[in-house]
């Protein structure tokens, strides 16, 4: 039977569709030819490179005489890869004539046993993300369970708050004089502790109704300097007990915005009111309003404390309280700044606060001035 010749067929597919790395080194080791496949792994300038140019050497000991010595048993090299990352291949040397055939394989078993590997570890992750997806919707669910609670608790703890509240100011102001000063006191105990607690129940029903989705905005064009104006006016007789004195100046006639003016209010009433709350006494309080090309921006600056930076990205966090006491002994329910942030969010504003240790603080808020910056 005639053997069939197919030395040149088996060159042929060597160098141009063989998808192992074949390379022809001459005696000292410089590359004189490379198989396609070898030229798109690495790179094409590989004629005239010495092997170790090639190789990822990460012991010192790769050379071409002690790779032949091993001749009898595949050896694991890495090449260096034209990406930059090195991959791994069993080599085998053959001498031939003058120059050295190198041949290169992944292992397929190797390849196999990574491809089973990534199969389960894609199971597994998509095994853990539908766990995940079921943990977030119960958590979803639970969390609207906990608004529903404490928008009903709170609701109904407000009116016989309030009846307390109001029946301890009648008190006091009917029967004051009557009263022993010890009685006159637990009176006053009972009206502030009951007003702060009417308090912290409206603000628990706003954060109710924020975490709810339900933040209702009544936007209507409105006079922004009126409300401060006001705000200023109402909070005035506050700051008259610490002989702090607010200042508002606005010389320039600024246009009638968006807003829902009760939410707005709420805000200045916060901010305004925090900052007599953590002033020294006979200090001031300044309320600013600056036009832009998009919005208005209402800052409001105090000479207090100060909050160092470390505790300023939990100021309008819910229930977050930073290490700044009030200059009065005023109480705060940890949710104002909370509530303040969702509300100039739900205007399409931005709220922040700039501050120094020691030389006070500034609060500001935006408001877009037309409707199309509303979101």
């Amino acid at each position: 039977m005639e053997r069939l010749d197919i030395g040149e067929d088996l060159t042929r597919y060597l160098f141009q569709d063989a998808a192992i790395l074949f390379l022809i080194l001459d005696p000292a080791g410089r590359i004189i030819d490379a198989n396609n496949y070898t030229r798109r792994l690495t790179g094409d300038d590989l004629i005239g490179k010495a092997l170790p140019d090639v190789i990822l050497d990460f012991t010192g000991t790769v050379n071409l005489p002690g790779l032949l010595q091993k001749n009898d048993k595949l050896q694991l090299l890495n090449v260096r890869t034209r990406s930059g990352l090195p991959q791994t291949f069993y080599f085998h040397f053959i001498e031939s004539g003058e120059n050295i055939l190198a041949f290169g394989e992944i292992n397929s078993l190797e390849i196999e046993t990574l491809r089973k590997n990534l199969l389960s570890a894609n199971n597994e992750l998509s095994n853990l993300s539908r766990e995940l997806q079921k943990t977030n919707a119960e958590l979803v669910k639970l969390n609207e369970l906990k608004n529903q609670f404490l928008g009903m608790a709170a609701h109904d703890l407000r009116n016989p708050i309030g009846v307390i509240l109001t029946y301890s100011d009648f008190l006091l102001e009917e029967a004051g004089d009557v009263l022993k000063e010890e009685h006159a006191q637990f009176l006053a105990i009972i009206r502030k502790s009951s007003e702060f607690m009417l308090s912290l129940l409206n603000d628990l029903l706003d954060v109710a109704k924020i975490e709810s989705g339900r933040l209702d905005l009544d936007l209507e064009p409105a006079d922004l300097v009126a409300l401060i104006r006001n705000n200023v006016t109402l909070n005035q007789s506050l700051a008259d007990k610490k002989s702090i004195r607010i200042i508002f100046r606005n010389d320039m006639p600024l246009p009638t915005i968006l807003m829902d003016r009760t939410k707005i209010e709420q805000v200045l009433n916060n901010l305004i009111s925090n900052a007599i709350k953590f002033s020294p006494l006979g200090t001031t309080v300044e309320v600013n309003i600056l036009k832009s090309a998009n919005h208005l921006t209402v800052s409001v600056r105090d000479d207090g404390q100060g909050i160092p930076e470390s505790e300023r990205k939990k100021l309008f966090q819910p229930f977050s309280r930073t290490s700044v006491k009030s200059t009065g002994g005023e109480k705060s329910t940890g949710l104002g700044l909370a509530i303040v942030r969702k509300i100039v969010m739900g205007h399409g504003g931005k709220i922040g606060v700039d501050s120094e240790v020691g030389r006070g603080s500034t609060f500001y808020f935006t408001l877009p001035l037309t409707p199309s910056n509303h979101e």
